[in-house]
Protein backbone atom coordinates (compact mmCIF):
# COMPACT_ATOMS: atom_id res chain seq x y z
CA UNK A 1 0.00 0.00 0.00
CA UNK A 2 1.32 3.39 -1.02
CA UNK A 3 2.26 5.42 1.77
CA UNK A 4 -0.14 8.93 2.30
CA UNK A 5 2.90 10.87 3.73
CA UNK A 6 3.92 13.89 1.12
CA UNK A 7 7.78 14.24 1.24
CA UNK A 8 7.78 17.48 3.56
CA UNK A 9 5.44 15.56 6.31
CA UNK A 10 7.88 12.76 6.24
CA UNK A 11 11.07 15.19 6.89
CA UNK A 12 9.52 16.55 9.94
CA UNK A 13 8.71 13.37 11.49
CA UNK A 14 12.98 12.42 10.28
CA UNK A 15 13.68 15.25 12.37
CA UNK A 16 11.50 14.74 15.30
CA UNK A 17 12.42 11.36 15.87
CA UNK A 18 16.18 12.25 15.58
CA UNK A 19 15.84 14.93 18.17
CA UNK A 20 13.89 12.20 20.65
CA UNK A 21 16.74 10.24 19.79
CA UNK A 22 19.79 12.10 20.70
CA UNK A 23 17.44 13.51 23.98
CA UNK A 24 17.25 9.53 24.83
CA UNK A 25 20.82 8.71 24.58
CA UNK A 26 21.71 12.63 26.39
CA UNK A 27 19.09 11.58 29.49
CA UNK A 28 21.22 7.78 29.73
CA UNK A 29 24.96 9.32 28.96
CA UNK A 30 23.93 12.15 31.61
CA UNK A 31 21.84 10.24 33.84
CA UNK A 32 23.65 10.30 37.59
CA UNK A 33 24.99 6.67 38.41
CA UNK A 34 22.42 4.41 40.77
CA UNK A 35 22.59 4.43 44.57
CA UNK A 36 25.64 2.83 45.39
CA UNK A 37 25.83 0.20 48.69
CA UNK A 38 25.83 2.08 51.07
CA UNK A 39 22.46 3.89 50.40
CA UNK A 40 23.68 7.39 49.23
CA UNK A 41 20.70 9.34 47.65
CA UNK A 42 17.13 10.76 48.69
CA UNK A 43 15.57 8.35 50.58
CA UNK A 44 12.15 8.25 49.56
CA UNK A 45 10.03 5.48 49.88
CA UNK A 46 9.26 5.42 46.38
CA UNK A 47 12.93 4.23 45.41
CA UNK A 48 13.84 0.87 45.48
CA UNK A 49 17.33 1.88 45.15
CA UNK A 50 20.35 1.50 47.80
CA UNK A 51 19.60 4.85 49.23
CA UNK A 52 15.44 4.69 49.02
CA UNK A 53 13.26 4.15 52.17
CA UNK A 54 10.74 1.44 50.15
CA UNK A 55 11.64 -1.48 52.08
CA UNK A 56 11.53 0.58 55.28
CA UNK A 57 8.08 1.93 54.56
CA UNK A 58 6.73 -1.38 53.71
CA UNK A 59 8.37 -3.49 56.39
CA UNK A 60 6.31 -1.21 58.81
CA UNK A 61 3.12 -1.63 56.82
CA UNK A 62 3.25 -5.48 57.39
CA UNK A 63 4.40 -5.74 60.98
CA UNK A 64 1.21 -3.94 61.26
CA UNK A 65 2.09 -0.14 61.64
CA UNK A 66 0.19 2.42 59.72
CA UNK A 67 2.80 3.21 57.67
CA UNK A 68 1.58 6.19 55.59
CA UNK A 69 3.25 8.65 52.82
CA UNK A 70 3.36 12.41 53.68
CA UNK A 71 3.17 14.71 50.70
CA UNK A 72 1.30 17.25 52.50
CA UNK A 73 2.73 20.89 54.52
CA UNK A 74 3.45 20.19 57.79
CA UNK A 75 0.64 23.02 58.29
CA UNK A 76 -1.93 20.00 57.31
CA UNK A 77 -0.69 17.58 60.33
CA UNK A 78 -2.88 15.67 62.45
CA UNK A 79 -4.03 17.81 65.39
CA UNK A 80 -4.40 14.45 67.11
CA UNK A 81 -0.73 13.42 67.78
CA UNK A 82 -1.48 10.83 69.78
CA UNK A 83 0.75 7.76 68.50
CA UNK A 84 1.82 10.10 65.44
CA UNK A 85 5.59 9.50 64.12
CA UNK A 86 6.88 12.16 61.26
CA UNK A 87 10.12 10.59 59.83
CA UNK A 88 12.02 13.31 57.82
CA UNK A 89 14.89 11.17 56.03
CA UNK A 90 17.17 13.68 54.55
CA UNK A 91 15.17 16.25 53.54
CA UNK A 92 15.95 17.93 50.46
CA UNK A 93 14.35 21.36 50.73
CA UNK A 94 13.90 23.37 53.80
CA UNK A 95 10.70 24.57 55.70
CA UNK A 96 9.01 28.15 55.14
CA UNK A 97 8.12 29.48 58.71
CA UNK A 98 4.62 28.98 58.79
CA UNK A 99 5.82 25.16 58.13
CA UNK A 100 8.58 25.28 60.55
CA UNK A 101 6.25 26.38 63.77
CA UNK A 102 3.65 23.38 62.41
CA UNK A 103 6.65 21.09 62.82
CA UNK A 104 6.99 22.80 66.68
CA UNK A 105 3.53 22.70 66.84
CA UNK A 106 3.35 18.92 66.14
CA UNK A 107 5.98 17.87 68.49
CA UNK A 108 4.94 19.92 71.36
CA UNK A 109 1.82 18.53 71.32
CA UNK A 110 2.71 15.27 71.86
CA UNK A 111 3.97 14.08 68.06
CA UNK A 112 7.15 12.29 67.47
CA UNK A 113 9.79 13.61 64.73
CA UNK A 114 12.86 11.24 63.80
CA UNK A 115 14.94 13.61 61.87
CA UNK A 116 18.06 12.89 59.67
CA UNK A 117 19.86 15.69 58.06
CA UNK A 118 22.66 18.57 58.37
CA UNK A 119 20.41 21.61 59.72
CA UNK A 120 18.39 20.41 62.93
CA UNK A 121 17.92 24.20 63.80
CA UNK A 122 16.38 25.02 60.21
CA UNK A 123 13.27 22.76 61.09
CA UNK A 124 13.41 22.81 64.84
CA UNK A 125 15.15 26.28 66.29
CA UNK A 126 17.94 24.07 67.80
CA UNK A 127 20.73 21.69 67.03
CA UNK A 128 24.33 22.33 65.53
CA UNK A 129 26.00 19.57 63.45
CA UNK A 130 29.62 19.52 62.49
CA UNK A 131 31.37 17.62 59.70
CA UNK A 132 33.94 14.86 61.18
CA UNK A 133 35.22 13.75 57.85
CA UNK A 134 35.79 16.09 54.94
CA UNK A 135 33.00 16.39 52.11
CA UNK A 136 34.53 13.97 48.76
CA UNK A 137 35.88 11.56 51.50
CA UNK A 138 34.49 8.25 50.80
CA UNK A 139 32.79 6.77 53.86
CA UNK A 140 32.81 3.10 54.77
CA UNK A 141 30.25 1.71 57.07
CA UNK A 142 31.28 2.44 60.81
CA UNK A 143 29.66 0.70 64.28
CA UNK A 144 28.74 3.30 66.91
CA UNK A 145 27.94 1.91 70.25
CA UNK A 146 25.11 2.90 72.46
CA UNK A 147 26.07 5.07 75.38
CA UNK A 148 23.27 4.75 77.72
CA UNK A 149 20.46 2.29 78.43
CA UNK A 150 17.01 3.37 77.06
CA UNK A 151 14.26 2.12 75.09
CA UNK A 152 15.87 3.67 72.55
CA UNK A 153 18.85 1.48 72.70
CA UNK A 154 17.08 -1.72 74.58
CA UNK A 155 18.04 -4.33 71.47
CA UNK A 156 20.80 -2.77 69.68
CA UNK A 157 24.15 -2.23 71.17
CA UNK A 158 25.40 -1.22 67.74
CA UNK A 159 24.23 0.53 64.86
CA UNK A 160 26.41 1.01 61.33
CA UNK A 161 25.94 3.81 59.02
CA UNK A 162 28.18 5.82 57.25
CA UNK A 163 28.61 9.43 58.48
CA UNK A 164 30.36 12.30 58.44
CA UNK A 165 28.60 14.40 60.81
CA UNK A 166 28.66 14.61 64.21
CA UNK A 167 26.24 16.77 66.81
CA UNK A 168 27.83 19.44 68.18
CA UNK A 169 26.51 20.67 71.55
CA UNK A 170 24.09 19.63 73.77
CA UNK A 171 21.63 22.22 75.38
CA UNK A 172 21.26 20.43 78.13
CA UNK A 173 18.33 17.86 77.37
CA UNK A 174 19.83 16.46 74.52
CA UNK A 175 20.40 12.98 75.16
CA UNK A 176 23.17 11.33 73.40
CA UNK A 177 21.92 7.50 72.65
CA UNK A 178 25.11 6.48 69.92
CA UNK A 179 28.72 7.58 69.16
CA UNK A 180 31.10 9.10 71.33
CA UNK A 181 29.79 10.89 74.42
CA UNK A 182 31.43 14.47 72.79
CA UNK A 183 30.37 13.61 69.16
CA UNK A 184 27.35 11.25 69.20
CA UNK A 185 25.57 10.39 65.84
CA UNK A 186 22.22 9.73 67.60
CA UNK A 187 20.88 12.40 69.94
CA UNK A 188 17.16 12.53 71.65
CA UNK A 189 15.72 15.60 73.75
CA UNK A 190 11.94 15.99 74.39
CA UNK A 191 10.23 18.97 72.95
CA UNK A 192 6.95 20.05 75.29
CA UNK A 193 4.75 16.30 74.97
CA UNK A 194 6.52 15.23 71.90
CA UNK A 195 10.36 14.08 71.18
CA UNK A 196 12.67 14.56 68.51
CA UNK A 197 15.35 11.78 67.39
CA UNK A 198 18.34 12.78 64.90
CA UNK A 199 20.29 10.73 63.00
CA UNK A 200 23.50 11.56 61.26
CA UNK A 201 22.42 9.87 58.68
CA UNK A 202 19.54 8.00 57.52
CA UNK A 203 20.85 4.71 57.15
CA UNK A 204 18.85 2.66 59.52
CA UNK A 205 15.31 3.50 56.82
CA UNK A 206 17.59 2.66 53.37
CA UNK A 207 17.00 -0.27 51.39
CA UNK A 208 20.91 -0.91 51.85
CA UNK A 209 21.60 0.21 55.29
CA UNK A 210 18.57 -1.55 56.88
CA UNK A 211 20.12 -4.84 56.78
CA UNK A 212 23.30 -3.46 58.54
CA UNK A 213 23.97 -4.89 62.41
CA UNK A 214 21.50 -3.01 64.51
CA UNK A 215 19.71 -0.86 62.44
CA UNK A 216 16.67 -2.72 61.96
CA UNK A 217 16.37 -3.28 65.68
CA UNK A 218 17.40 0.37 66.32
CA UNK A 219 14.32 1.63 63.68
CA UNK A 220 11.82 -0.56 65.63
CA UNK A 221 12.64 0.62 69.12
CA UNK A 222 12.20 4.13 68.11
CA UNK A 223 9.42 3.09 66.85
CA UNK A 224 7.70 1.00 69.80
CA UNK A 225 9.38 3.77 71.93
CA UNK A 226 6.61 6.03 70.86
CA UNK A 227 3.49 4.13 72.64
CA UNK A 228 5.29 1.27 74.85
CA UNK A 229 3.04 -2.00 74.80
CA UNK A 230 0.43 -0.56 72.88
CA UNK A 231 -0.45 -2.59 69.48
CA UNK A 232 1.20 -1.75 66.32
CA UNK A 233 -2.12 -0.79 64.61
CA UNK A 234 -1.84 2.32 67.28
CA UNK A 235 0.64 3.98 66.10
CA UNK A 236 0.89 5.75 62.67
CA UNK A 237 4.62 6.51 61.07
CA UNK A 238 4.03 9.63 58.27
CA UNK A 239 7.01 9.18 56.12
CA UNK A 240 7.66 12.67 54.81
CA UNK A 241 8.19 12.97 50.88
CA UNK A 242 6.70 16.75 50.70
CA UNK A 243 10.65 17.87 51.52
CA UNK A 244 11.74 15.47 49.03
CA UNK A 245 9.81 17.51 46.31
CA UNK A 246 6.84 14.62 45.69
CA UNK A 247 4.22 17.50 46.57
CA UNK A 248 1.29 15.62 45.15
CA UNK A 249 0.56 14.89 41.12
CA UNK A 250 0.83 17.85 38.60
CA UNK A 251 -3.15 17.71 38.44
CA UNK A 252 -3.62 18.63 42.04
CA UNK A 253 -1.75 21.73 41.33
CA UNK A 254 -3.91 22.65 38.21
CA UNK A 255 -7.21 21.46 39.54
CA UNK A 256 -7.23 24.88 41.51
CA UNK A 257 -6.95 27.00 38.39
CA UNK A 258 -9.19 27.71 35.30
CA UNK A 259 -6.96 25.25 33.35
CA UNK A 260 -9.91 21.94 33.73
CA UNK A 261 -12.36 24.48 32.21
CA UNK A 262 -9.68 25.34 29.92
CA UNK A 263 -9.34 21.62 28.96
CA UNK A 264 -13.23 21.03 29.06
CA UNK A 265 -13.67 23.73 26.26
CA UNK A 266 -10.47 22.70 24.01
CA UNK A 267 -12.04 18.85 24.04
CA UNK A 268 -15.44 20.15 23.75
CA UNK A 269 -14.30 22.20 20.30
CA UNK A 270 -12.15 19.13 19.50
CA UNK A 271 -14.95 16.85 19.69
CA UNK A 272 -17.07 19.17 17.05
CA UNK A 273 -14.13 20.08 14.98
CA UNK A 274 -14.47 15.65 14.63
CA UNK A 275 -17.88 15.83 14.20
CA UNK A 276 -18.11 18.06 11.74
CA UNK A 277 -14.88 16.81 9.68
CA UNK A 278 -16.42 13.55 9.83
CA UNK A 279 -19.84 14.15 8.17
CA UNK A 280 -18.51 16.13 5.61
CA UNK A 281 -15.13 14.10 4.48
CA UNK A 282 -17.40 10.73 5.64
CA UNK A 283 -18.35 8.23 2.64
CA UNK A 284 -21.70 8.73 0.75
CA UNK A 285 -24.76 6.08 1.15
CA UNK A 286 -27.61 6.18 -0.79
CA UNK A 287 -31.04 6.64 1.17
CA UNK A 288 -32.40 2.50 1.24
CA UNK A 289 -35.93 2.99 -0.44
CA UNK A 290 -38.34 0.31 -0.50
CA UNK A 291 -39.69 -0.97 -3.76
CA UNK A 292 -43.28 -0.86 -4.53
CA UNK A 293 -43.11 -4.33 -6.13
CA UNK A 294 -41.92 -5.53 -2.60
CA UNK A 295 -44.87 -8.81 -1.45
CA UNK A 296 -44.60 -7.19 2.19
CA UNK A 297 -46.40 -3.75 0.78
CA UNK A 298 -49.61 -5.99 0.21
CA UNK A 299 -49.12 -7.09 4.02
CA UNK A 300 -48.74 -3.63 5.14
CA UNK A 301 -52.01 -2.11 2.96
CA UNK A 302 -53.89 -4.53 4.37
CA UNK A 303 -52.64 -4.22 7.61
CA UNK A 304 -53.52 -0.42 7.90
CA UNK A 305 -57.28 -1.59 6.27
CA UNK A 306 -58.11 -3.96 9.16
CA UNK A 307 -56.51 -0.95 11.89
CA UNK A 308 -58.46 1.89 10.36
CA UNK A 309 -61.91 -0.19 9.89
CA UNK A 310 -61.51 -2.04 13.41
CA UNK A 311 -61.56 -4.72 11.99
CA UNK A 312 -60.41 -7.25 14.43
CA UNK A 313 -63.49 -9.44 14.33
CA UNK A 314 -62.86 -10.45 10.93
CA UNK A 315 -59.28 -10.93 11.33
CA UNK A 316 -60.29 -13.63 14.25
CA UNK A 317 -63.17 -14.99 11.96
CA UNK A 318 -60.72 -16.09 9.42
CA UNK A 319 -58.51 -17.70 11.69
CA UNK A 320 -60.84 -19.38 13.12
CA UNK A 321 -63.21 -20.76 10.62
CA UNK A 322 -59.53 -21.85 8.91
CA UNK A 323 -58.67 -23.47 12.08
CA UNK A 324 -62.06 -25.55 12.47
CA UNK A 325 -62.14 -26.33 8.63
CA UNK A 326 -58.58 -27.79 8.22
CA UNK A 327 -59.44 -29.57 12.12
CA UNK A 328 -63.01 -31.47 11.15
CA UNK A 329 -61.44 -32.52 7.76
CA UNK A 330 -58.51 -34.40 9.64
CA UNK A 331 -60.88 -35.62 12.05
CA UNK A 332 -63.33 -36.49 9.04
CA UNK A 333 -66.01 -34.44 11.09
CA UNK A 334 -69.24 -32.51 10.16
CA UNK A 335 -68.27 -28.76 9.57
CA UNK A 336 -70.96 -27.46 11.99
CA UNK A 337 -69.73 -29.82 15.33
CA UNK A 338 -69.81 -27.54 18.49
CA UNK A 339 -66.55 -26.37 20.35
CA UNK A 340 -67.23 -29.01 22.93
CA UNK A 341 -67.92 -31.66 20.68
CA UNK A 342 -64.49 -31.03 18.69
CA UNK A 343 -62.50 -31.09 22.06
CA UNK A 344 -63.70 -33.95 22.74
CA UNK A 345 -63.45 -35.63 19.58
CA UNK A 346 -59.74 -34.50 19.57
CA UNK A 347 -58.85 -35.90 22.86
CA UNK A 348 -60.34 -39.40 22.05
CA UNK A 349 -58.81 -39.85 18.38
CA UNK A 350 -55.82 -37.89 19.05
CA UNK A 351 -54.77 -38.88 22.03
CA UNK A 352 -54.58 -34.71 22.91
CA UNK A 353 -54.10 -34.33 26.83
CA UNK A 354 -53.01 -30.83 26.89
CA UNK A 355 -55.66 -28.37 28.37
CA UNK A 356 -56.29 -25.30 26.68
CA UNK A 357 -57.68 -25.78 23.40
CA UNK A 358 -61.62 -25.58 24.48
CA UNK A 359 -60.82 -22.53 25.59
CA UNK A 360 -59.20 -21.01 22.86
CA UNK A 361 -61.88 -21.75 20.35
CA UNK A 362 -64.26 -20.51 22.88
CA UNK A 363 -62.73 -17.17 23.11
CA UNK A 364 -62.24 -17.36 18.55
CA UNK A 365 -66.04 -18.04 18.61
CA UNK A 366 -66.50 -14.98 20.94
CA UNK A 367 -64.57 -12.91 19.60
CA UNK A 368 -66.29 -13.17 16.35
CA UNK A 369 -69.42 -12.76 17.79
CA UNK A 370 -67.98 -9.43 19.10
CA UNK A 371 -68.86 -5.81 18.08
CA UNK A 372 -65.21 -4.26 18.99
CA UNK A 373 -61.89 -6.17 19.28
CA UNK A 374 -58.94 -4.36 20.15
CA UNK A 375 -55.87 -4.97 17.64
CA UNK A 376 -53.69 -6.82 21.06
CA UNK A 377 -56.34 -9.35 21.56
CA UNK A 378 -57.21 -10.00 18.23
CA UNK A 379 -53.14 -10.93 18.01
CA UNK A 380 -53.40 -13.04 20.55
CA UNK A 381 -55.98 -15.31 19.31
CA UNK A 382 -55.05 -15.28 16.21
CA UNK A 383 -51.55 -16.74 17.32
CA UNK A 384 -52.67 -19.37 19.91
CA UNK A 385 -54.95 -20.86 16.49
CA UNK A 386 -52.06 -20.49 14.81
CA UNK A 387 -50.08 -22.48 17.55
CA UNK A 388 -52.46 -25.38 17.95
CA UNK A 389 -52.07 -25.79 13.92
CA UNK A 390 -48.42 -26.34 14.93
CA UNK A 391 -49.26 -28.81 17.31
CA UNK A 392 -52.01 -30.25 15.85
CA UNK A 393 -49.71 -30.79 12.30
CA UNK A 394 -52.55 -29.24 10.78
CA UNK A 395 -49.62 -26.56 9.76
CA UNK A 396 -45.97 -26.95 8.87
CA UNK A 397 -43.36 -24.92 10.41
CA UNK A 398 -41.27 -22.74 8.03
CA UNK A 399 -37.60 -23.84 8.09
CA UNK A 400 -36.55 -21.06 9.69
CA UNK A 401 -39.01 -21.59 12.72
CA UNK A 402 -37.60 -25.64 13.06
CA UNK A 403 -36.76 -25.79 16.44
Amino acid sequence: MPSTLDPGDRKILLIVGSFLLVLLIATDVLAPPSNNAQGQGIPSTYSTAGGGAQAAYLLLGQLGYRSERWEKSPTELPANTEGQILILARPSSFPEKQEREALLRFARSGGWVIYSGNFPYLFFDTGTVKPAILQGTRLPPATYPALVPSAFTRDAARITMPSRNRWAASAGNQVPLYGEPDAPVVVTWRLGKGRILWWAAPTPVTNAGISNPGNLAFLLDCIQAARPGAPPGRTTVLWDEYFHGYRGSLWDYFRETPVPWAIFQLALAAALILFTFSRRSGPLYAPVTTSRLSPLEFVDTLGDLYRRGNAGPAAVSVAYQRFRTQLTRRLALSPSISNAQLDAAVRGRLGWKQPGLFDTLQHAEKAVRAGELTGADALRIVQALEHYEFLLGLKKRPAEEKP
